[in-house]
């Protein structure tokens, strides 16, 4: 069967009319509505995302002191108060020793007692001839040991009463029980973890970033210049709560803590910092949201005097928040489209729209 091909002028002259056709129909349907942002110069900095999570300033697993048997356990999810009591240990123990410890020092105070009025006895009948001074010596001897044994005594009673204080564990800290780390009806000894107890009230960041950024983070800390924070519940500004300038030998990170006081997100949300890791420096920046990705090349379109959509071929630069640097043939001014570029071609007619929601997916441009 024989194949027919066309001459090469011929789809060159049908691709042509085709295209002039299909712009010559584009003109006869309503300019399409964009937004527009104008092209500026600004300071910016390079920065790097960093990740880092949101953690609790107390975030404690509470220990037994004392060993027993596991009576009471504070239950999963609730909030407790400094002083609380979150955990009890059998105290029968305890309570039987502090019975033979106070029945010591009553015993040892007595016998105190006897021997106080036994010195002063011996030392009248001393002082008249009427005993030995080795008699004498050997009760102010026994009344010493006596002073003695009172002091164990009373030590031994408090170290008791501090054991049965020590049955209850009491909260350090106002939080939430978020993990049971030994079940009731266990033996614990001293030292062993029972609850886990974090101050979810008391937010914080922990970031990791290197010490390069060092200096620019503690100029942003002596400014109380805000940083752009990103998680899967939003984007925040946020202040540097502390900078600690202490690397790991194998990271060569530094830790940094960003303050989440009035920011209401669980503790362990992994999020993303924007991190200056550069100096600032002018230059002439527009909307991220303005670039166009291809395989080609990177470029946007500005609206020209005459409301036509030019498009630009541009190679950008430093990038910071929702701003980056271009440059190419766009100066300070030029309507820069954000929205509704991915409707129009080159050379298009436009209708500029300031507050068209159904375009803008976020807030107006700063």
């Amino acid at each position: 069967m024989p194949v027919f091909k066309l001459p090469k002028v011929a789809l060159f002259i049908a691709s042509t009319s085709f295209i002039c056709s299909f712009f010559a129909m584009s003109q006869n349907f309503p300019a399409p509505s964009v937004n527009v942002v104008a092209a500026k110069v600004t300071s910016l900095a390079p920065m790097s995302w960093m990740s880092g999570t949101v953690v609790s300033q107390n975030d404690s697993k509470i220990a037994a002191e004392i060993s027993g048997q596991l009576t009471n356990l504070a239950v999963l999810g609730r909030t407790v108060h400094q002083g609380d009591i979150i955990a009890e240990i059998d105290d029968k123990a305890a309570q039987i020793q502090f019975i033979i410890d106070k029945a010591n020092v009553k015993k040892a105070r007595a016998q105190l007692v006897f021997l106080q009025s036994e010195l002063k006895r011996k030392q009248a009948l001393a002082e008249q001839n009427l005993s030995a001074i080795t008699d004498l010596d050997k009760t102010v001897s026994e009344r010493d040991i006596a002073q003695g044994d009172l002091t164990v005594a009373k030590a031994n009673l408090a170290k008791t009463q501090r054991q049965l204080k020590l049955t209850k564990l009491t909260a350090p800290f106002e939080g939430l029980v978020v993990e049971r780390l030994s079940n009731l009806g266990e033996y614990v000894t001293n030292g062993t973890a029972i609850i886990r107890l974090v101050a979810t009230h008391k937010r914080q960041a922990s970031v990791f970033v290197p010490l390069t950024s060092y200096q620019f983070l503690l100029e942003d800390y002596n400014n109380n210049k805000l940083l752009v924070i990103k998680s899967a519940l939003g984007n925040k500004n946020v202040a540097i709560k502390a900078l600690i300038p202490v690397a790991d030998k194998r990271s060569h990170l530094m830790e940094i803590r960003l303050d989440l006081a009035k920011i209401k997100w669980p503790i362990g949300l992994n999020i993303q910092v924007a991190i200056a890791n550069g100096t600032n420096k002018k230059v002439l920046a527009v909307p991220r949201d303005a670039l166009i990705l291809r395989r080609t090349g990177t470029s946007i379109f500005k609206v020209t005097k005459d409301n036509k959509a030019q498009q630009i071929n541009v190679e950008t630069g430093i990038g910071a928040g929702q701003w980056v640097e271009v440059i190419g043939n766009v100066t300070t001014g030029d309507k820069i489209i954000v929205r509704g570029s991915e409707r129009i071609i080159a050379g298009q007619t436009v209708q500029i729209k300031n507050n068209n929601k159904a375009l803008i997916s976020s807030n107006n441009f700063q």
